[in-house]
């Protein structure tokens, strides 16, 4: 079986999604996220326009390398 290789895209959505991820554990809503050198100024627009379209994030670019993730979080709710 051969495992076909993560795009850029793939990789950096992945990598934002772990450092999301490890911010809600830490009950933090605000993240700032930075490009990677090597990242294609493409693949990040398409997902900072994706983590605001599919992930209600606010998405606030700081630069063409940072941007500022905000979200809101979402207590569980038990009924008594």
């Amino acid at each position: 079986m051969i495992l076909a290789f993560p795009t850029s895209y793939e990789r950096l959505s992945r990598k934002v999604s772990a450092e999301i991820l490890q911010a809600e554990d830490q009950r933090r809503g605000q993240l700032m996220i930075e490009r990677p050198g090597h990242g294609s100024p493409t693949d990040w627009s398409a997902l900072l326009e994706q983590l605001e379209s599919q992930r209600d994030i606010r998405v606030i670019e700081i630069t063409a390398r940072d941007a500022l993730l905000s979200w809101r979080h979402h207590e569980k709710q038990t009924a008594c």
